[in-house]
């Protein structure tokens, strides 16, 4: 004797494969979703901002060499400190009112054809400017030894402690403690050396 399913159970068989089939893909459009939200959220490694960035022969921060010196007296106002003479001139600013990191431009002017006093060097003291191998005030001679070919220059003194100055060719100098950590980072013209006429420290 042979049995018919009825009608209404073949009914609810397809309304239930379907209500399944639904919540399946449900879940598989959920985990997609939350897929597309996580990646979304990730957050990419920052790169280090132009404003701290050190290029050697070219930049410190937004400062570059050749600039008026009128481009840094509208970002930091009038120097803390400056010395001049021959055309030449060393302005000082301290620029982080809590550490007091001095910033020194060293300028001149092209007597006689350019009178506009012209960035021809920028010394940083401040840590938070790097160079793109993350060399800073604080790195060890060690270090920079490994990206720079280094070349003394001169030395100083200071609180009856001697400090080194170590050139490269590239454009960039390093003042270096007793302690073989670096102290202060200048930019300059690449090959053009260390002259600057003035002291770009200040002094005490």
């Amino acid at each position: 004797m042979k049995y018919q399913t009825p009608l209404w159970a073949n009914g609810m068989a397809v309304a239930l494969m379907g209500f399944m089939l639904t919540a399946c893909g449900g879940r598989g459009d959920a985990g997609r979703t939350a897929g597309a939200d996580s990646s979304i959220t990730e957050i990419p490694h920052a790169a280090a901002p132009e404003s701290t960035a050190l290029v050697p022969g070219t930049s410190a921060g937004t400062f570059k060499l050749g600039d008026a010196d009128s481009v840094v007296h509208r970002q930091l106002g009038r120097p803390d400190h400056s010395d001049a003479a021959m055309g030449k001139a060393v302005q000082i600013w301290y620029t982080d009112t809590a550490e007091q990191y001095p910033l020194s431009l060293f300028t001149a002017r092209d007597m006689g054809n350019d009178e506009t006093a012209r960035i021809q060097q920028i010394r940083v003291t401040s840590p938070t400017f790097e160079t793109a191998d993350s060399i800073h005030v604080g790195s060890a001679l060690a270090e920079i030894r490994d990206t720079y070919q280094l070349t003394a220059t001169e030395t100083y003194q200071q609180a009856d402690e001697t400090y080194t100055v170590y050139d490269a060719e590239e454009g960039i100098a390093f003042e270096v403690g007793p302690d073989d950590r670096c102290v202060a980072i200048i930019i300059h013209p690449r090959g053009a050396g260390m002259s600057s006429y003035l002291p770009l420290r200040p002094v005490d």
